[in-house]
């Protein structure tokens, strides 16, 4: 089994579109940040990553943390980004607060190919109208990509496709989700009761296991050796059946984690 390691605008009306701009805005977010020492997580320097995965921002969410993708986006340098799935929160754009829009404008600038960052952007079940979101701001949802890394398969996805619960009960998965989001709401610091939820939901605990087994089972049909999900904002770093399964969780709950991949190593990342 992998092991998790510990580490420490739009609102004008327009998405900028400029590296110089991306900076400028960082630089005004945050100053004087001590960048994360990845040579203790991967054993030797890491200045800039192959590729970086997270999933599960929601954006427009009141548990969505933000500043701390701004942070992210700071002190993590790459050259590929997946952001896979549920970047979103809902299709009501009206629930982004200035953080959030600041977080899209990034992403947006990233995506620009004179920056020379290569930006996937997959789609998740909270993305609601993609094909809307893509023409609004000029980038390309996919249902999954595919990566070699050591001459292996990496396969990557939302996941939600293997969550059954989701579109069988729609109403009832609505009224779970928003409940777990005012736990984590009213309880923001500890998240005690929303962990309770977690740990004591049979239904949340059985669609993880779904999700799971559901990725393996197509990452062996499609001959993939590592296969990456979100959707189930639950941790994982693991080898079932000879395919090993990793899960960087979700940008509501803390601590945020993402996928950190090296020439040579893949490893669920814990971002402090």
């Amino acid at each position: 089994m992998g092991e998790i390691i510990q580490i420490a605008n739009f609102q004008s009306g327009y998405l900028e579109k400029s590296e110089e701009k991306i900076q400028t805005l960082l630089e005004q977010t945050f100053k004087n940040v001590y960048n994360p020492d990845f040579c203790k997580v991967f054993g030797k320097p890491v200045d800039v990553f192959e590729t970086v995965i997270i999933s599960d921002l929601h954006l427009g969410s009141k548990v969505c943390r933000a500043e701390e993708l701004l942070l992210f986006l700071e002190t993590v340098r790459f050259k590929r980004l997946i952001i896979n799935g549920d970047v979103f929160d809902s299709i009501n754009m009206k629930r982004l607060n200035r953080h959030h829009w600041k977080v899209l404008s990034i992403l947006r600038l990233l995506t620009d190919h004179e920056n020379g960052i290569d930006v996937i952007w997959l789609r998740g079940n909270h993305d609601g109208y993609a094909d809307l979101i893509s023409q609004l701001l000029g980038i390309q949802f996919y249902v999954e990509y595919e990566l070699e890394w050591n001459s292996q398969k990496v396969l990557v996805f939302h996941g939600d496709i293997f969550d059954k619960f989701v579109s069988e009960y729609p109403l009832l998965t609505d009224f779970a989700d928003g409940l777990y989001r005012m736990s984590v709401y009213l309880n923001p610091t500890t998240k005690r009761i929303g962990r309770w939820l977690k740990r004591n939901s049979k239904t949340f605990l059985r669609n993880t296991e779904k999700v799971r087994e559901g990725a393996i089972s197509f990452a062996n049909h499609r001959h993939a050796g590592t296969v990456i999900c979100g959707h189930t904002h639950h941790v994982e770093d693991a080898i079932v059946e000879g395919i090993r399964y990793l899960n960087p969780g979700s940008w509501t709950d803390s601590p945020t984690h993402f996928v950190g991949i090296t020439e040579d190593q893949i490893r669920v990342v814990q971002y402090f």
